[in-house]
């Protein structure tokens, strides 16, 4: 009977395959599962909004569940019959074994300590390991399998200022919460303290300076399907030993401290010699509210929170340390930012002391202090990072690194000495981890071999300018082979963001260079709404000026035909998360410009998000809020779902939402999927591909990562047409 059963299941498999779609050359011809309308009317200061599948918000409803779980279906059976992806699994798997031995999750403390993680060939999973300093020989520390814990993938590390405990985080489920232990090096046992309730992508452990426990923000709900999902949040207190569940509050929303249910009350303690503790009300937004206690009344449980910065202040909210009686920052002005300094006891952000300043092209973009220098970095729109050292006599030097980097961040640094190292990334150049040394020299930080990629020693890069519509120049990176002929005729994958003040710094991947290797162009506009040329740039492509962002990319698009470098339907547009916003409407404008649409967890209904009754985000700071006549203008703009139009030719669309997503509905997605599989008047695929393991930042191990991009890549090829 099995026998049978397994035959019937074979030949329906087929026969679904042959009905579904017809793969000849690029053709696709797709039947799509079917759902209802169900349209639900909105007006908003006047204006009707048709909100045509809003049957899909129930995500619980079992014929909503169905609809996705056949969307699923079709697009894994898509790829299962496409003799490109096979050719990529192959291709990329061969890249990421070359990248498996390094490790990774670095983790330096004040006693120079190292921890991190480094991946088992034969076991399939990351382990962690300890050197008292770098010339140690390393020893393993904690192996998941062997602690019996269900999930062997560890996603956080903080180790304590003495280093002799870390606290070890685990995702649970690819949902919103993490689980917290804490490894006890000197017991050589995972202690009993187990933190439940923790995101640490929005505040992770912050160690006392006697390492006697930590300060963590904590949230109530972190069920998404309950009203107060990700709300009310605060910050409390836990000593070792102590029962985790008995939390003491120390920085949360009261009388005195009017916080919004949706901001994050979260703290920062730098190192073991501070005596204050700093206190953000967090957001999306590049600059906070603060606040200032001292450790002594916090470590009694009630910290006495004096007013510190103001938002208007326009201190950047992961860019300040105390030193001392004094507090280092990062503030960003009309002309670019610069580095300040002010007495903790009196304060004044308006007339600091300056330490240095970028320019609006050139902005500073981050710092790290040490016992006597202040490192920093400048980038060139986004691209070119320069490195400088201030001195304690206010001596600034440009330091010289081994290679022009992209990208660079540093680690390492405390006030408690002057060790500090620096991190380097490019295009074409693989991320290697330097140290910095007393005379400005650089050394490279052996803990991990140096990966080389002969394969990709003849790719090269630029950066041109692009005049926008409205005469404003966007910087665009351009990756390919040297000696690759301008004939209209390359293939190009562009890749953007544009949100959030995030720069689409330059980042060395194998995978993505397998394009250029392959005779193909890379290419990565530097929209606004990022951070490329400092705030303002950001500030250009937010809100009711959205439109800059998807504009400043259909320039760089149409730049691209017109330099010969490609022709329309020779151009794959890729983006993830707030850049679906960006890159679907540039798509609902020009869709002619693009052979394929490819968004991963993408925003694509951001109206609907902010007009959700159960919205728990502060992405209204972005993107601007329902509750304002304006703004809610530039929202209905913006979003690429209700500005889908029928009767278009739309091209190949690839959607892969995270089921686990703590930020962007399943339904974000599945409406976009839904209208533009009935707008969409060509042959060209429009799939939904749902990841129902992983969450909004999670992509997974090893192989589902090279699954990940083989899906990506080969959609963009298999859709080209030449």
């Amino acid at each position: 009977m099995k026998n049978i059963i397994r035959l019937f299941q074979f030949y329906f498999f087929w026969l679904f395959l042959s009905v579904s779609f017809a793969q000849e050359g690029k053709d696709n011809q797709l039947v799509y599962p079917k759902i209802s309308k169900e349209p639900a009317i909105e007006i908003h200061y006047g204006i009707k909004i048709i909100d045509e599948y809003s049957n899909l918000n129930k995500l619980e409803d079992s014929v909503v569940k169905e609809w996705f779980k056949a969307q699923d279906s079709l697009a894994e059976s898509y790829f299962a019959a496409n003799d490109i992806m096979k050719n990529y699994l192959e291709r990329l798997r061969k890249l990421q074994n070359n990248a498996e031995s390094s490790v990774s999750m670095i983790r330096i403390n004040e006693a120079g300590n190292y921890f991190y993680l480094k991946y088992d060939d034969s076991l399939g999973y990351e382990k962690l390991f300890f050197r008292e300093n770098l010339a140690d020989n390393e020893k393993e520390l904690y192996n998941p399998f062997q602690y019996g814990g269900e999930n062997l993938s560890i996603t956080y590390l903080k180790p304590s200022f003495d280093g002799k405990k870390i606290a070890i985080g685990f995702n649970e489920n690819g949902g919103f919460s993490s689980k917290v232990l804490i490894y006890d090096l000197e017991k050589k046992k995972v202690l009993e303290d187990v933190i439940t309730k923790i995101n640490p992508d929005f505040g992770g452990i912050e160690w006392l300076p006697d390492s006697s426990g930590f300060i963590y923000l904590y949230f109530p709900e972190v069920d998404k399907t309950q009203p107060e999902y990700k709300k009310n949040s605060f910050s409390v207190i836990h000593k070792l030993g102590k029962n985790p569940e008995s939390r003491i509050p120390i920085f949360q929303t009261n009388e005195d401290l009017l916080i919004s249910e949706d901001f994050y009350p979260k703290v920062k303690i730098g190192s073991s010699l501070d005596k204050h503790i700093i206190g953000y009300v967090a957001s999306s937004d590049d600059y906070y509210d603060s606040y200032i206690a001292t450790i002594s009344d916090v470590l009694q449980g009630k910290p006495d929170w004096k007013p510190f910065f103001k938002k208007e202040d326009a201190i950047f909210y992961d860019q300040g340390e105390v030193r001392g009686g004094d507090f280092i920052f990062r503030q960003g002005n009309l002309k670019g930012n610069l580095l300040g300094k002010v007495s903790i006891k009196n304060p004044d952000f308006n007339n600091p002391i300056i330490l240095a300043e970028g320019s609006t092209d050139n902005p500073i973009i981050k710092f790290e202090v040490t016992k006597s220098n202040i490192y920093y970095a400048r980038s060139l729109y986004g691209s070119n990072v320069s490195l400088y050292v201030l001195n304690s006599s206010n001596e600034i030097q440009q330091l010289q690194p081994p290679f022009d980097p992209g990208y660079a961040t540093f680690f390492g640094g405390s006030i408690m000495h002057n060790n500090i190292g620096v991190g380097l990334d490019g295009w074409t150049t693989d991320y290697t981890r330097y140290l910095i040394h007393k005379d400005g020299s650089f050394s490279r930080e052996v803990l991990s071999p140096l990966l080389t990629y002969p394969e990709f020693e003849n790719i090269i890069t630029e950066q041109i300018m692009i005049t926008s519509h409205d005469g404003v120049e966007v910087p665009l990176s351009l990756v390919y082979k040297q000696g690759m002929e301008r004939n209209s005729a390359n293939e190009v994958f562009i890749y953007v963001y544009g949100a959030y003040g995030e720069s689409m710094s330059p980042f060395f991947s194998p995978i993505f260079l397998d394009w250029a290797e392959q005779g193909g162009v890379l290419a990565f506009p530097h929209v606004r709404g990022g951070g490329e040329k400092g705030k303002e740039w950001h500030e250009q492509g937010m809100k009711n000026l959205k439109y800059n962002s998807w504009k400043d990319l259909i320039a760089c698009t149409e730049a691209l035909i017109n330099l010969n470098l490609t022709e329309a339907g020779l151009i794959s547009l890729y983006t993830s998360s707030a850049g679906g916003i960006t890159a679907g409407m540039a798509v609902n404008e020009r869709p002619d410009l693009f052979s394929s649409f490819i968004a991963e967890v993408p925003r694509l209904n951001p109206l609907g998000l902010e007009s959700s009754s159960t919205a728990s985000s502060t992405s209204y700071l972005e993107y601007g809020t329902v509750k304002d006549s304006t703004e809610f203008t530039g929202l209905l703009k913006m979003d690429p779902y209700l500005n889908i139009r029928s009767q278009m030719l739309y091209p190949a669309v690839l959607v892969m939402p995270s089921y686990n997503d703590d930020r962007i509905p399943l339904w974000d997605s599945g409406k976009y999927i839904a209208k533009l599989q009935n707008s969409n008047h060509t042959n060209n695929p429009v799939l939904m591909d749902i990841n129902y393991q992983n969450g909004h930042e999670s992509v997974g191990d090893y192989d589902e990562s090279v699954q990940l991009y083989s899906k990506i890549f080969s959609f963009a090829k298999s859709n080209m047409k030449h």
